[in-house]
């Protein structure tokens, strides 16, 4: 475990001491991204120096074959995140078109923006709300010259490793199982050609999330290696402390920065262990009382912008989740995996004393009912953030309490039912016919060049298009996609129809358009197509062109 805590508390040191940095310097500029990358390496050399190396049990004939497919899977997923095809850039899953442009727009703008906390460069006047560890660090790297794409791939490949280790210690190879082919009975669907994904809402967890949601490559691999450390230190023969307490805070505390709902369910863990578990409180406490604090500051700072109402965190009711009402639902979706998860709860009523399973499993299971009758963000289907730890934590103790145990003709056919559909769905979603077009690279080039000699904090009126050049260079815009805006919870309409009255040339629009603070407005084919009947003077030119306000 030395190694992947290092790297972690070393990625965590850098966007910490960035954050403080970019502050006093105004973003991260001059000698800031080199300062935090160094104070990461040097902590992450203390960590590896500090943490001695733990004994951990060898890999069995099963660890192998799902280590195997797990790096096949990452490869393919990672390697092929973002690709050059001619002049076209593309990326593999149509999961990414928005999520990658939305993440390169952010490494753009934290790399270059002088204002601090940055504004959201996708809605005008709002502070950025985002859980933004991930494309920060990513920024640091392109400041020290690591070009965006090339930083994508390398997170992701070394993101992947570290979750590998992390399943690993978690739950061998049923914990890869449950992140590769989780799902109900929607794999049939694959036998007519359609994608299951397509026909579910339990989407494939591995692509959905892991591959698109990039705060995981930090907050999975993390979270799974305190939760080892916990049943480790708890229940362990040992009872040795396998990452000392200043790790198991910085980890802890700095994970709301890459995912405010990873810190959410490892907050509930750690209560549920302490409550269910006298004797785990006595390291549960000062742990909590270390990094607690941190965790509260640090994800209201991505979460209200240093201020602003929260937008990454939104409670509501909302029973039934996605569900249309009908109990078909949930066996299309889930399939066995809700009824064997809620038997193994009910069998471990009747066992008494510092149960190992129920420690872990009782509070997983009570974030998954949660998530059942409450959402925790705009789009309810966002829940799965949550619903992916209730599913990782449980499943070890259901296969080692209920599945395995079992004679070889029932625990074969519940293996199949468990993982087969989310089998398919991952085929479906690597298979190498896919490639997606995300823009051509010439015009992301001729936007660079139009752009050339803008400040980055500059305003600039454009389509609200996922995909637009000049939010994917990381220039603020005064609407980005409806999709991002909506499902982070940001109120936009009324910019929405300011902009709409902008670029159609509506009369007043300049006034309207200095109240915005818009110094730019961009207009090409994308604009064209958006607002074809415009009165603005040069609506029907044919070239992209930039046009200042005076």
């Amino acid at each position: 475990m030395k190694a992947p805590a290092a790297i972690l508390s070393g990625v965590a040191t850098s966007v910490i001491t960035a954050i403080s940095l970019a502050w006093m310097n105004e973003g991260l500029h001059g000698a800031v991204p080199w300062c935090a990358l160094l104070a990461g390496i040097l902590v992450a050399a203390m960590v590896f120096r500090g943490v001695s190396s733990s004994s951990a049990s060898s890999l069995a004939f099963w660890d192998w074959v799902m280590i195997v497919v797990f790096s096949c899977a990452s490869a393919r997923a990672f390697l092929w995140l973002l690709y050059a095809d001619g002049d076209t850039w593309k990326v593999l899953s149509p999961n990414n078109l928005g999520d990658l442009s939305l993440h390169l727009a952010f490494i753009h703008h934290l790399a270059e923006t002088t204002h601090w906390w940055p504004q959201s460069p996708i809605l005008a006047g709002d502070p950025l709300r985002y859980p933004l560890g991930a494309d920060l660090f990513n920024a640091l790297l392109d400041r020290v010259g690591v070009h965006p794409v090339m930083g994508l791939l390398w997170c992701g490949i070394l993101g992947s490793t570290l979750t590998g280790y992390a399943l690993w210690r978690w739950g061998g190879a049923v914990a890869f199982a449950a992140l590769l082919f989780n799902g109900g009975f929607a794999g049939v669907v694959l036998l007519r050609g359609v994608d299951p994904d397509a026909v579910s809402e339990w989407k494939n967890l591995f692509l959905t999330l892991f591959v698109t949601q990039r705060g995981f490559l930090f907050s999975l691999p993390a979270g799974l290696l305190l939760l080892a450390t916990w049943r480790e230190e708890t229940f362990g023969k040992s009872g040795n402390l396998i990452l000392p307490l200043p790790v198991q805070a910085l980890l802890l505390a700095s994970i709301p920065l890459f995912s405010v709902h990873t810190g959410l369910f490892l907050g509930i863990a750690m209560t549920g262990l302490a409550l269910l578990t006298p004797i785990s409180r006595t390291r549960m406490l000062p742990l909590a009382l270390l990094a607690w604090p941190f965790m509260a500051f640090f994800g209201w700072l991505v979460s209200s912008g240093a201020g602003g109402p929260s937008a990454v965190l939104s409670l509501g009711w909302a029973p039934g989740w996605m569900g249309d009402g009908t109990i078909g639902f949930w066996f299309w979706n889930f399939g066995i995996t809700l009824p064997l998860c809620l038997f193994l709860s009910i069998i471990q009523v009747k066992r008494g004393g510092n149960d190992e399973s129920r420690a872990f499993v009782w509070p997983a299971t009570f974030v998954f009912l949660l998530c059942m009758i409450m959402r925790f963000a705009p789009w309810p289907w966002d829940n799965m953030k949550l619903m992916l730890w209730s599913w990782l934590v449980i499943i070890p103790y259901l296969w080692s309490g209920l599945i395995r145990p079992r004679p070889l003709w029932l625990r074969l056919p519940a293996l199949v039912l468990l993982f087969g559909s989310g089998a398919a769905s991952l085929l479906a979603g690597l298979d190498g016919r896919h490639g997606y077009e995300l823009i051509k690279r010439s015009t992301l080039d001729q936007t660079a060049w139009i752009l050339r000699k803008v400040t980055p904090d500059s305003l600039i009126a454009c389509a609200p298009e996922y995909n637009h050049p000049v939010l994917m260079l990381g220039h603020p815009v005064v609407c980005g996609y409806e999709g991002h805006l909506w499902s982070h919870g940001l109120d936009y309409k009324d910019r929405l129809s300011m902009l709409n009255s902008i670029m159609m040339g509506e009369p007043g629009w300049p006034d309207k358009a200095h109240s915005l603070g818009v110094s730019y407005l961009y207009w090409s084919d994308l604009e064209a197509m958006r607002w074809p009947d415009s009165k603005l003077p040069w609506a029907k030119e044919s070239t992209p062109s930039l046009h200042p306000l005076k």
